[in-house]
């Protein structure tokens, strides 16, 4: 197009009013435009503006997380520190704690093998005073005929070097005897040595009777010492001591605070049955019964043995039928819910994996009765098979006062 020539068409006022018209709405079109983007950029800086506010206050917020986290950081590298210290302390207590139960173990068995030949001696002794006797009857009736038959000399003679030989023997026997008894006593201050030094959870106790030493575990002192574990299969062990009830008067002395089965037991053994006994204790009494049962010196007075005893004989005086004991005992067995820590669903698990009866459980490894459970679900995960054995081999065994003594340490079928 040739604009050279474009105004000159514009001859008229018609044309010349349009093309004003034109250039005016061009002019508004812009300053409107000039306008709204003069809004534009203001709203623009305006979001700019609150943008980077945002970004100031989250960098802020970044670096307090950063430190945050690097103080947890640390706190949890702390933690896991102590975590390890307390997991090689535990391994440490429990290799102690083993080497410990061996200890105890073999001093027992050591024990129990004197005691056995202390009775084996005594057998043989009480056998060759026997074969005196006979012997001196025999050399008393050949000294009678003697006298009116010379021809028998030659026997009487041989008689009494028989005897004379036999009383060398019994002799020899008897050094025999002392030197067991001074190796018994040195056993003593061994044991006593170690009572000293175990610290795990339970009071031993340190007697000696006829038959030598003798180590057993009582509950309720003050002192924390170790308990040995129960072991099912050893031929005789402290918890595996059978409980003897004789005919006679006799009372349930666990029931004054400080006397627990053992206790008792020595307490039956120097002659002591009943509360009445215990309340007449005089201080040289006391001092004696404390020797005899080799009990710490003093803790009869603190616990008042004497004054429990004078209370419990009143009531049993008053009430005689409270003080009875119990002699009914379960004869089923296949109930397994006597062990503390099993009810009548874990009872049925056992059973239909294969233990059906008190010995069945006694037999069972403690890892199989871990899989049992596992396999069941959560909810009998979280129990704690490990005494469910020991439990076991005293009710197959009918050792109920030594079960009923080891479940009293017992929470939920756990040692507490």
């Amino acid at each position: 197009m040739d604009f050279s020539n474009f105004f000159n068409q514009f001859d008229s006022q018609d044309s010349i009013a349009i093309l004003f018209i034109t250039i005016i709405g061009f002019l508004f079109g812009l300053v409107v435009g000039l306008l709204l983007r003069g809004s534009r950029i203001r709203k623009l800086r305006k979001e700019l503006k609150e943008l980077k506010q945002k970004l100031t206050e989250a960098e802020a917020a970044r670096d307090q997380a950063l430190s945050q986290l690097s103080e947890k950081e640390k706190v949890l590298a702390k933690a896991q520190g102590e975590i390890r210290e307390l997991v090689d302390k535990t391994e440490r207590l429990e290799e102690e704690k083993g080497r410990l139960y061996n200890e105890v173990y073999n001093i027992n068995t050591e024990v129990e093998s004197q005691q056995a030949s202390n009775k084996a001696y005594l057998a043989t002794i009480e056998d060759l005073n026997n074969q005196i006797i006979g012997l001196k009857s025999k050399n008393e009736e050949l000294s009678t005929e003697i006298e009116s038959e010379d021809e028998q000399v030659d026997n009487v003679a041989q008689m009494q070097s028989l005897y004379n030989a036999t009383r060398n023997q019994m002799l020899a026997i008897e050094t025999k005897i002392n030197k067991l008894e001074t190796e018994n006593q040195s056993l003593k201050g061994e044991l006593d040595d170690l009572k000293n030094n175990v610290v795990l959870g339970k009071s031993a106790t340190i007697s000696v009777t006829d038959d030598g030493p003798v180590m057993a575990i009582e509950l309720g002192t003050d002192e924390e010492e170790l308990e040995p574990e129960y072991n099912p299969n050893a031929e005789k062990s402290v918890l595996n001591e059978k409980i003897i009830i004789e005919e006679r008067e006799q009372d349930d002395l666990t029931r004054i605070n400080g006397v627990g089965p053992f206790i008792q037991k020595q307490l039956n053994d120097i002659g002591i049955f009943t509360y009445e006994q215990i309340s007449l204790l005089d201080q040289a009494a006391i001092e004696e019964v404390t020797r005899e049962i080799g009990y710490f010196p003093g803790r009869i007075e603190k616990d008042d043995w004497v004054g429990q005893a004078a209370a419990l004989a009143e009531q049993k005086k008053n009430d005689p039928n409270a003080f009875k004991t119990k002699t009914e005992h379960p004869t089923d067995t296949t109930d397994l819910k006597i062990i503390e820590g099993i009810g009548p669903k874990i009872e049925q698990l056992l059973k239909d994996a294969g233990i059906n009866t008190w010995q069945d459980l006694a037999d069972a490894e403690v890892e199989r009765l871990n899989d049992i459970l596992s396999v069941a679900g959560d909810r009998y995960r979280i129990h704690d098979p490990g005494t469910w054995p020991s439990q076991a081999q005293l009710a197959a065994r009918g050792d109920w006062g030594l079960l009923a003594q080891y479940q009293d340490e017992l929470k939920g079928g756990r040692m507490v």
